[in-house]
Formats: structure tokens, sequence, C-alpha cells
């Protein structure tokens, strides 16, 4: 009885692992700069989301911005100002 119970817990870590190392291969970091068009200026306060999600971020006084994102994924810009 021990040694199927230690069987089926191993087996359940393995496949944890498995499928956290394979969901971890797919994301990225996607970083950049958003500027001005008109004079080159750093945008600070710019929203940046994964299209049909809820995660985003927003850019830094410099502009800069970080955002964990799928291979496939698309980001949408938005700027009131």
């Amino acid at each position: 009885m021990k040694k199927t119970f230690l069987f089926k817990k191993t087996v359940i870590i393995m496949f944890s692992c498995f499928w956290l190392h394979l969901s971890a291969q797919n994301k990225n970091v996607m970083t950049g700069y958003v500027i001005s068009a008109d004079d080159k200026s750093p945008l600070a306060g710019v929203n940046i989301v994964v299209k049909g999600t809820t995660q985003g971020t927003t850019t830094d006084e410099k502009g800069f911005y970080s955002i964990p994102v799928e291979s496939t994924s698309t980001l949408v810009f938005s700027f009131i100002g």
C-alpha cells in the first residue's frame, strides 16, 4: 500500500514539473520604449495590454515598459494626453 501511494505521489510530482517546464517555454518578456512621433521624447503613462487578456503594464517616466508575453501575443498600446 505504501509503495502504491509513493508511486502515485512521484508520478504527480513528475507530471507537475514537466507541465511547468512546458508552460514556461512559451513565455518571453517583451521590453521597449515608447516615444513621441513628433519630438522623439519619452511618453510616460502609456497603457500596454496583451490583446484578449487583462494582463498589462504602463510605461515609466522614461517611456520604458516590460511585460511577460507568449510568443504569439499581440500588444495593444493606448495613451490619452
